[in-house]
């Protein structure tokens, strides 16, 4: 085990558990809770259960389906953060916030006129639409990393995308101001 200062963790240090994950490109959805790394992958069997462990500091790597969590403690939202900075090195495109495509939220939601307000809870955006017949979940699922879609009635929709939504939000409030 090497000695890692998980207080500020570097780009060396997210760039090894991207390794262990089987690279950036392996990563079909990242989120975090109170002390995981929770993941949906494309392919489990890049898993380096080894490196994470004794390279990374992770004290459990839990493997389910295509479901990967990672142990790592209180540390995590840190260790999160250094993550998406890695990832996002490459992503510094515009429009482009916590490695999701703004621009494709907002044409998954139908497009800037089909929106008439939107706000969020912890986990979920929150919309209020013209027309929820004009949302494309596959389009928000495969293309912007959503995990859930959920139309409540011909104007009200949620789209799930975890811990990182204010973010999210801010990023299509900016977006339709534009």
């Amino acid at each position: 085990m090497i000695n890692i200062d998980l207080n500020k963790p570097t780009q060396e240090y997210a760039k090894k558990i991207l390794k262990g994950l089987g690279e950036k490109e392996n990563i079909k959805f990242i989120t975090n809770c109170m002390t995981r790394l929770r993941l949906v992958l494309n392919d489990v069997s890049k898993v380096n259960e080894d490196l994470l462990t004794n390279e990374t500091g992770a004290s459990k790597v839990i493997i389910d389906g295509n479901d990967v969590q990672i142990v790592y403690g209180l540390h995590i939202n840190l260790i999160k953060e250094a993550i998406d900075k890695e990832i996002n090195n490459e992503k510094n495109d515009e429009g482009y916030i916590n490695n999701i495509n703004v621009k494709k939220i907002i044409e998954g939601i139908g497009g800037k006129d089909n929106i008439e307000s939107l706000t969020n809870c912890m986990t979920r955006l929150r919309l209020v639409l013209k027309d929820t017949s004009k949302l494309n979940e596959e389009l928000l699922v495969n293309e912007t990393k959503a995990s859930k879609v959920i139309v409540l009635d011909e104007h009200n929709a949620h789209i799930i995308y975890g811990l990182k939504i204010e973010d999210v939000r801010k990023a299509i409030e900016e977006e339709l101001n534009k």
